[in-house]
């Protein structure tokens, strides 16, 4: 800063306004300024920052995994949004284990930290509570008034999948297949499904062991539980009807087409599918995957913003920021179309 100063010709107060504050700058000197700094190739130190102004300009976001597109998506998001606000983003993937290094109390030079629980164990959520720097949990609709929260809107889009299935789709014969038991995602998805299914058959007996599944987010769970449940429906010439599945995100979707292709069964003659997410792969296949829209990247951005607002207001009231979901139409559900 000092050599900047000097060439400059400006005081190293008037670098450090330039740097931090230039709307108190007079434009002429500004530029001035900012064209020695990109002559010298001055980069600012934002560790030294932070420990020059206690304000450290790191945030953390800490997810369950950082592989494929739906965290790629997030990710998108968060990283922009905390570019925008002045904030440089950490990531990590410690949250699958039971104690994770960057929620910690000592973890670090970091302002707050933004945590996905998509499966909460009671020791890391006790260590999420213990954290002493502001903290927004995604995905979780956690009981405690006090954390700020982001969330989907699980209940508006799979309650829409459901009713668009069932208008060709007799109810007996739809299917919900999802992830992790204790995942919350899944647990959201597959309570409304079960819901929608219960208001067209009450009487319906077996509705959890029959119409709803439970293993992994994978293409090889939905592939084997797709065959499983297709077969079952192809062994038995005495039902002529399409059959309706509802995956619990796009990669089970994209299982359970290969499932039927095995099987030699037409999509969406025989099979009817929707999937979750919409990820990109969804629109390029054919028939194009129906699906429902989770805006992932408007995810990530809105934990972010609450996290420096958290910073910025650290005593206000805690928030939960719902975004929409939207049912997607494609050719995998729609009878009429190609």
């Amino acid at each position: 800063m000092k050599d900047v100063a000097k060439s400059a010709g400006v005081s190293t107060a008037t670098v450090s306004r330039v740097l931090n504050s230039p709307d108190l700058v007079a434009p002429e000197t500004a530029a001035k300024v900012q064209e020695t700094i990109h002559l010298l190739g001055y980069r600012p130190n934002i560790f030294a920052q932070g420990l020059m102004t206690r304000k450290s300009r790191l945030l953390g976001i800490a997810l369950p995994d950082i592989h494929g597109e739906f965290y790629s998506e997030l990710l998108r998001g968060a990283d922009s949004e905390a570019r925008r606000l002045g904030y440089h983003l950490l990531i990590s993937s410690e949250v699958r284990d039971a104690e994770s290094s960057l929620i910690s109390p000592g973890s670090g030079f970091i302002a707050g930290v933004a945590v996905m629980l998509t499966e909460p164990t009671q020791t890391l959520w006790k260590q999420v509570r213990a954290a002493t720097l502001p903290l927004v949990v995604i995905d979780t609709d956690i009981s405690d008034p006090d954390v700020d929260r982001v969330l989907v809107d699980n209940t508006t889009g799979t309650r829409d999948a459901v009713r668009h299935l069932l208008v060709s789709v007799m109810p007996e014969l739809c299917f919900f297949i999802g992830g992790p038991k204790n995942n919350y995602d899944t647990q959201q998805r597959a309570k409304v499904f079960r819901a929608s299914l219960a208001e067209r058959m009450p009487g319906l007996a077996g509705l959890d062991e029959h119409h709803l599944h439970f293993g992994e987010y994978s293409v090889e769970w939905g592939h084997t539980r797709g065959l499983e449940i297709l077969s079952k429906h192809r062994a038995n010439p005495s039902v002529q009807e399409p059959i309706g599945i509802l995956a619990a995100n796009d990669e089970i979707a994209f299982g359970v087409m290969l499932a039927a292709a095995d099987l030699g069964l037409t999509i969406p003659g025989d099979v009817r599918i929707i999937g979750f997410d919409d990820t990109r792969l969804a629109s390029l296949l054919r028939p194009g995957l129906s699906t429902v829209r989770v805006p992932m990247a408007q995810v990530g951005a809105a934990a972010i913003s609450a996290l420096v607002d958290r910073i910025d207001e650290p005593d206000r009231e805690a928030t939960c920021t719902r975004l929409p979901t939207e049912l997607i139409i494609r050719g995998t559900s729609a009878p009429n179309r190609h």
